[in-house]
């Protein structure tokens, strides 16, 4: 055994099943099963127990988002990474919402689809050994936050990291505009927020939170930030920075830091 995850390819396209097959297998992943439809999706992942499966959204008889949903509530320890070439502008924004590890549209490099999957393979082996439960209400916070990434997997990530350092998490979302939403509500002292998210990206967002709420402490959260985007980072008020893919001893020092405490 590799020790990587296993996978199942969703899509109807035989070509692509057959890219992503020669990707995988040449990166040691085992492909488990592959699909050509979304009948019996469900139900394939109950009998073969993928870690990851990726999703086309297109799919004959199919609404990829719903089945994104149901697998999400049947099976949620499967993490799903969505291959689509739809248009549509709200999709990534939904498929966020509905609980996706991971996007990708069409046409993709090899390049791109592996570094998708390596990521929500760091993801998924650091929630493995997090494994934390949010702060109980009836007890007393160190600090409160809120967390923003378009990654199902990540937020609770976060989430867990955040919860072991004693710290609340009022509300983890999925893009920019939630983000800024929940911190004018919540008014926390730490906002985690993700760059590159659908609605509204991390800059922009970053932008509106630091207007509304300007003692909140904003923390940037990247798998890619040039000198430019940390200046401009800098210039909308954030208070630091953490690269993807992290150690979690890392973010709990870089929070404990910025929120001047040992977390």
């Amino acid at each position: 055994m590799s020790g990587k995850p296993s996978i199942l390819i969703v899509d109807d396209a035989a070509s692509l099943r057959a890219a992503l097959r020669t990707f995988f297998t040449n990166e040691g992943y085992p492909i488990i099963g592959e699909l050509s439809h979304g009948k019996g999706v469900v139900e394939s992942i109950g009998r073969l127990k993928p870690d990851v499966v990726c999703l086309d959204y297109n799919l004959p008889g199919s609404n990829g988002l719903d089945l994104l949903k149901q697998i999400v509530i049947t099976h949620p320890d499967t993490s799903v990474v969505m291959i689509t070439g739809d248009t549509n502008p709200t999709l990534e924004a939904d498929a966020a919402e509905a609980g996706i590890a991971g996007f990708i549209r069409k046409p993709f490099t090899p390049e791109q689809i592996l570094r998708e999957i390596r990521r929500v393979t760091h993801t998924r082996a650091l929630l493995r050994r997090q494994g934390a439960a949010p702060v109980p209400a009836h007890e007393a916070a160190r600090a409160t936050a809120v967390v923003a990434d378009d990654s199902a997997a990540m937020r609770l990530l976060l989430v867990s990291i955040l919860s072991q350092a004693g710290i609340r998490v009022h509300e983890a979302v999925s893009d920019g505009r939630q983000a800024v939403a929940a911190v004018v509500r919540h008014k926390p002292d730490l906002v985690c927020l993700d760059m590159d998210m659908p609605v509204m990206n991390g800059l922009d967002a970053l932008a509106q939170i630091k207007r509304s709420e300007p003692t909140s402490k904003v923390l940037m959260i990247t798998g890619h930030m040039s000198r430019e985007t940390i200046q401009a980072a800098g210039q909308r008020g954030a208070s630091g920075y953490i690269l993807k893919p992290f150690d979690p001893a890392k973010v709990t020092e870089a929070v404990g830091k910025l929120l001047g405490f040992q977390a």
